[in-house]
């Protein structure tokens, strides 16, 4: 056996989703120097959803249906509450969980000048869990998150303006510029050559102009199905990924939406039950058949993330190791199109 083919079986060898808290900083060196949007990343969705509680008000992006029911108070809250929560864990325990990706819904709330994570209810301050994320990374200097601010309710410019400021003086240096080709962004590149960690993404016209230091929408397409059939959201996911482009990043929406009317049919169950439990057979086996690189997954999120003991994470970093067997090229041509910065 030469040095060559025992080298390639001792990188065989690793099991990259031992340790989940600082799996990338174990990565191999192969795929440490791979383009983040050829990698496998596990992501979280509606992120910041787990300090939900009973005594969580109804936030503005709440469907006009049950704005217009906030007059049953607690008896309302108490049915949202299960449909409304998508996450158990703190962003830290996500982020020890392998989870790198956070889908961050974000509202203004009358009277008060802090921002709130929202779904349907009002969640946590979004300054504290910023700086919870920091204090992750500033303990864990090989590690990168991506922090999608995906949408923005009773929002007007100088709210951006503040909410844009936050994210610059939390993350500071820290904060990955945007750059107009992603090819060469690898984990190599942002934390040990540059000591970045964030990509943070706005996707809103808000931070078109001025704004070096966020990454517009059509850097990381994220397609949703809104469904809450499985196979339809199978079929969804398997199209999207065959159409993706391989020069920006790309965001697969594993979960299940329920509808009004779902919720009704289901209104003494709740949301992980109905739309997590179902979905994990088919999910598993979907995951199971993709691979990462051009044309393939990047990143990939869910519901409950902690749910199995991280079996989502361990799945979504494991398929990784398929870059590994040099089957799966980093090369996508010498053609190289710059991203359309629009929102």
């Amino acid at each position: 056996m030469d040095t060559f083919e025992v080298s390639l079986n001792q990188i065989m060898d690793v099991d990259i989703t031992k340790n989940l808290e600082f799996w990338m900083t174990n990565l191999p060196q192969k795929l440490r120097t791979t383009p983040i949007i050829y990698l496998s990343i596990p992501g979280s969705h509606d992120s910041m959803t787990y300090d939900i509680s009973e005594k969580s008000r109804v936030a503005p992006d709440a469907e006009p249906v049950i704005q217009k029911l906030k007059f049953l108070g607690p008896f309302l809250t108490a049915i949202m509450v299960k449909w409304s929560k998508t996450q158990l864990v703190t962003p830290t325990e996500q982020l020890c969980n392998g989870i790198r990706y956070f889908d961050l819904r974000i509202a203004t709330k009358k009277h008060d000048a802090q921002f709130y994570f929202v779904h349907g209810l009002y969640s946590s301050e979004v300054s504290k869990v910023l700086e919870e994320v920091k204090v992750f990374l500033d303990t864990h200097p090989k590690e990168v998150v991506i922090l999608d601010c995906q949408h923005f309710y009773a929002f007007q410019q100088c709210d951006h303006e503040r909410l844009m400021y936050l994210l610059r003086s939390t993350f500071g240096h820290k904060l990955l510029p945007y750059m107009p080709h992603m090819e060469h962004i690898s984990l190599q590149y942002m934390t040990t050559e540059c000591h970045y960690q964030v990509v943070a993404i706005y996707r809103s016209d808000a931070a078109r102009f001025g704004q070096p230091l966020l990454w517009p929408s059509a850097c990381f397409p994220t397609p949703w199905a809104n469904t809450d059939s499985v196979s339809k959201l199978i079929a969804f996911l398997v199209d999207k990924l065959q159409n993706r482009n391989n020069l920006v990043g790309f965001i697969s929406q594993c979960v299940l939406t329920p509808t009004p009317w779902f919720i009704f049919k289901h209104l003494l169950s709740c949301l992980k039950n109905q739309c997590l439990v179902p979905l994990e057979k088919e999910k598993y086996k979907w995951l199971k058949n993709q691979r990462p690189g051009p044309g393939g997954v990047n990143i990939v999120i869910s519901d409950f993330v902690d749910y199995d003991d991280g079996a989502f994470s361990k799945a979504v970093i494991g398929l990784n190791r398929k870059l590994l067997d040099g089957a799966c090229s980093n090369e996508v041509g010498s053609a190289v199109t710059p991203v359309d910065r629009s929102y």
